[in-house]
């Protein structure tokens, strides 16, 4: 009995030197939450495929990615058919890893000049039969409906961009002409009036 007690109680001693200097753990917890508050609670919520990646640092050092989406679908969002998507590369800090090539739902917050994506924000992998997250599309088209596709606008050489503008800038020109004309015509017969009336 007394062998048996000298190694437990060196154990217990060594115990807390063991928990003390061990490096902390960092692992991620989403608290629950359903569907339809992830949607409510993204800043963007769109739906678009990677097609570039980049190293991106974090304004607190975190190592992560830089992603370049085309925007196929949005419901909430800028608007715009390329936006900029940044995550951390590692799920134990929450980060979310994509793929280029692949397509997602993506629910975002705002994070500088760029949109961030989390493990707990519900950004799901759309593409390839695969399904990788909490929100399907069906739970955002029932909230926000059909959503909308980004377009581009033309370029100024394009056809069928409005030329209202240039037009306008043409009528401009022309009424400013007009009314130098009339202008110089005017400071000539006042000049010519009172010269008639001395002769």
């Amino acid at each position: 009995m007394r062998r048996l007690l000298l190694p437990l109680l060196a154990a217990l001693l060594a115990l807390p030197v063991v928990v003390l200097t061990a490096p902390a753990a960092q692992a991620c917890s989403c608290a629950v939450s359903s569907p339809s508050r992830l949607v409510e609670r993204a800043a963007l919520v769109a739906q678009g495929e990677v097609v570039a990646r980049d190293d991106h640092t974090s304004a607190d050092g975190m190592a992560g990615s830089r992603y370049d989406v085309v925007v196929r679908r949005e419901w909430k969002g800028p608007g715009q058919p390329r936006i900029a998507v940044v995550s951390r590369d590692h799920s134990a800090s929450c980060g979310v890893r994509l793929v280029v090539g692949r397509e997602y739902l993506l629910l975002a917050t705002r994070s500088g000049g760029a949109w961030r994506v989390d493990l707990c924000g519900g950004t799901t992998m759309l593409s390839a039969g695969a399904r990788q997250g909490t929100v399907t599309v069906a739970d955002v088209e029932a909230r926000l409906g059909a959503g909308t596709t980004p377009t581009t606008r033309p370029a100024a050489d394009e056809p069928g961009e409005s030329r209202a503008a240039d037009d306008r800038g043409w009528w401009t020109l022309a009424g400013g002409v007009a009314g130098l004309l009339l202008a110089v015509l005017l400071v000539a017969l006042v000049r010519r009036g009172p010269g008639r009336r001395a002769g």
